[in-house]
């Protein structure tokens, strides 16, 4: 495999509902570009493997089972060790960029904190009134 150089601030936004896309991934490891609108949240979930996130644009809050939260913004990492369980919320007022990383291959699965399968995130479909995206991104009624 060639090099590859990506400007991640560059991407472009993801369709709602696929906040994730993977950007390098072999069978140990995988890393991702991870991109949500504002009011976006996902599933509180871990995995089975070490990871981390870096925040290249906009503001994350993971929020975890005790009740406790950290907010990042540009420029601020997240270690996540295996097993620990976490939920990220865009908090801030723009599309949120995270680079994430895993010691695992991007086909497994995340669970949640009763050990089940966490499926697709459809937040911003159950809650259309909590995101704000912009027009040009919103589904078109059929």
């Amino acid at each position: 495999m060639a090099v590859q150089f990506i400007d991640l601030v560059k991407e472009e936004e993801l369709d709602l509902g696929h906040s994730k896309k993977v950007l390098f991934g072999t069978d140990h490891f995988h890393t991702w570009i991870h991109g949500d609108w504002p009011g976006t949240k996902g599933p509180m979930h871990k995995h089975t493997a070490d990871q981390f996130f870096y925040c290249v644009q906009g503001e994350c809050t993971f929020h975890f089972p005790d009740g406790s939260k950290q907010a990042v913004g540009p420029g601020k990492m997240m270690i996540i060790p295996k097993e620990h369980l976490y939920q990220l919320d865009n908090t801030g007022t723009e599309y949120m960029i995270l680079l994430g990383a895993r010691a695992e291959a991007a086909a497994k699965p995340r669970f949640s904190p009763k050990d089940e399968l966490v499926g697709d995130n459809n937040y911003v479909f159950e809650h259309p009134d909590k995101v704000k995206v912009p027009p040009k991104h919103r589904p078109v009624d059929p």
